[in-house]
């Protein structure tokens, strides 16, 4: 029996690994879709703009009070939808770069599409944690 035991709660461990995998899926495919819908959102608000600033052109109206409830409503998108791609990546264990917006892994130094430094505290511990040579430093 000891060996079927040993099988079964393998076999278990394996099923809920794939279930939390699963759930995991369903959350950042959830916060995807949320993604994608603000950024209809966002289309619409430049579309919106874009017709107000080009009425207020033609009639004559000055379209500062307008564009900027606009502007203001674009900026709360991009806000919103820059917190849902940090929370994808937190999910998947990356790390967004601050200047290019790029997912790298959570243990990358630099950025893998532009190069700059990331600000990760996992990488700083783990650079500190593999300096084997800091023994023969003068």
């Amino acid at each position: 029996m000891g060996m079927f035991e040993n099988f079964f709660m393998k076999a278990k461990g394996a099923v809920d690994a794939l279930g939390e995998k699963a759930g995991q899926f369903v959350d950042v495919s959830k916060l995807n879709i949320r993604v994608a819908e603000l950024k209809s959102d966002l289309k619409n608000e430049f579309e919106s703009l874009g017709k107000t600033v080009y009425n207020c052109e033609k009639n004559h109206i000055d379209a500062a009070q307008e564009t900027n409830t606009f502007v203001s409503n674009i900026d709360n998108i991009y806000i919103q939808i820059e917190e849902l791609k940090k929370q994808i990546a937190e999910m998947k264990n990356k790390v967004i770069c601050k200047f290019c917006n790029s997912a790298n892994e959570n243990n990358a130094i630099y950025c893998g599409k532009c190069g700059k430094k990331l600000d990760n505290a996992i990488a700083e511990s783990s650079k500190d944690e593999d300096d084997d040579f800091s023994e023969f430093e003068d």
